[in-house]
């Protein structure tokens, strides 16, 4: 268990799958999404925040935090946004708003522009839109590949796992977190099964249809970067704004990739739309 289990807390069943889910508040919907590797918990400081005016849900994605995972097909980006989609539609839910983080963001995308969910606002922050380079392309491509056809490599890297390595590797990504967060991402870590999810999405990742999917868009728009990104250089931001009708991007000086885990009440202004 990732997160203590409170009233908060459900799951759903949708696309085959049973979808853990964090809900709270009321008023106006926004949907979370996490990115790769994450969980719910990444939006810990920023629901509570939302949560004091609107009715916020996050969802955990396939085979990460405490959703379930099939088949590897569950990790293409399509699959992923179909079955966000799906949960909304059973849960009767049409968000107003929806924020994802890094890949969370290019599925929500996908959702927007397929005509899955009809928000008026769409947020990224460090849309992962296009394939990583640096440090993230270089080290993650060769390993999920090489997931892809050895089912003990999960098992392996999560017992390797420590928590020395775990702060590392945030730290790698541009961003300081709480030590809190730091043991959220150690707990997920040394689960075999969210090590696998991880590495099959990246393994799974196509984005060479999401410029055209950007450019569907019909929601306003807003791409966040951080400048201290070292796994989404901030220029993507600009990048994918350019692609869309009604969009803008925003940099954030002195934050990295997980700049919402940093600085959440920043985060909830650009969401409510009070951030100058």
């Amino acid at each position: 268990m990732i997160m203590p289990q409170t009233n908060t807390s459900h799951f759903v069943k949708a696309e085959g799958l049973n979808w853990h889910v964090e809900e709270m508040g009321q008023g106006h919907t926004i949907l979370l999404v996490h990115g790769t590797a994450a969980s719910v918990h990444s939006w810990r400081d920023v629901m509570p925040l939302l949560a004091e005016s609107h009715r916020v849900i996050a969802i955990d994605l396939p085979g990460h935090g405490q959703t379930n995972s099939l088949a590897s097909s569950n990790f293409k980006l399509e699959s992923m946004g179909n079955g966000v989609a799906a949960v909304m539609d059973i849960m009767s839910v049409e968000p107003q708003i929806v924020v994802g983080h890094s890949a969370g963001a290019a599925i929500l995308a996908y959702a927007c522009a397929r005509k899955l969910l009809h928000p008026q606002t769409y947020i990224s922050f460090n849309g992962a839109f296009y394939p990583f380079g640096g440090w993230a392309g270089s080290l993650f491509s060769p390993i999920a590949k090489l997931a892809a056809f050895n089912p003990f490599l999960p098992r392996i890297l999560s017992g390797l796992a420590s928590r020395t390595t775990v702060e590392k590797l945030l730290r790698d990504t541009g961003s300081t977190i709480s030590p809190e967060g730091v043991d959220l991402y150690f707990n997920l870590f040394k689960q075999p099964g969210h090590v696998a999810a991880a590495l099959g999405m990246m393994a799974s990742w196509d984005l060479h249809g999401m410029e055209a999917n950007l450019a569907r868009l019909e929601p306003t728009a807003v791409f966040v970067a951080g400048e201290q990104d070292k796994a989404v250089p901030a220029d993507t931001a600009d990048r994918a704004a350019a692609r869309c009708r009604n969009a803008k991007s925003v940099h954030i000086q002195g934050l990295g990739h997980l700049l919402h885990e940093e600085n959440p009440t920043l985060a909830v202004e650009i969401i409510k739309g009070t951030y100058k």
